[in-house]
């Protein structure tokens, strides 16, 4: 790798933290422990000033918010898994065979889950599974989640739940680990102690 003003230098050359291109100890000022160049050192400053430095977040691993994903999906499956046997059990009894009620109860499931996700990361910007594996949703300038936040970005990652790891790829190509709902919803999730 090669610094990207002095082409002769390979040597100690970093990545800036803010555009990630290829520099020498030379060309980068350290602020916060992360390397900036010359263009973004101005921007960076201007975030440490006002507080929103995104260089002050510990964003998440995919890996992390994955589990966390299972542990979710683990917990949403057993009380779903419950309320589903119940409601067969009464379909069973009443003798109804219907396709569409089939089809609408399935929504109200998916509906259920959504319901959980939202609610809890309105109250506490955190659900079960992110609680035990230590991560949280934030706003992208570091606040609190709003409640509208909360909604939008788990309905958007409902919708976006069809195509799974479509709405996960840019998560593997960001320093922020963004996914689609997270740019959608203008959130990031970082790791909480």
């Amino acid at each position: 790798m090669l610094c990207r003003n002095h082409l002769d230098v390979s040597e100690g050359v970093r990545r800036c933290a803010r555009c990630g291109s290829p520099f020498c100890s030379d060309c980068l000022v350290d602020i916060s422990g992360k390397p900036y160049c010359a263009n973004c050192k101005g921007e960076e400053l201007l975030d440490v000033r006002s507080g929103v430095s995104q260089g002050a977040f510990d964003f998440a691993s995919v890996g992390k918010r994955f589990l966390a994903a299972i542990v979710d999906g683990f917990l949403m499956w057993i009380v779903l898994a419950v309320v589903n046997i119940g409601f067969m059990f009464l379909i069973g009894m009443a003798r109804i065979n219907s396709f569409g009620l089939t089809i609408l109860w399935q929504l109200f499931l998916m509906s259920l889950a959504t319901l959980y996700q939202a609610t809890m990361l309105a109250a506490r910007g955190q659900t079960l599974g992110k609680m035990a594996v230590r991560i949280k949703v934030i706003s992208a300038d570091g606040t609190e989640l709003t409640t509208g936040q909360a909604w939008g970005r788990e309905i958007s990652r409902s919708l976006l739940g069809l195509l799974c790891i479509v709405d996960y790829i840019p998560a593997f190509f960001n320093e922020q680990k963004t996914t689609l709902h997270d740019m959608a919803a203008k959130t990031r999730v970082i790791n909480w102690t």
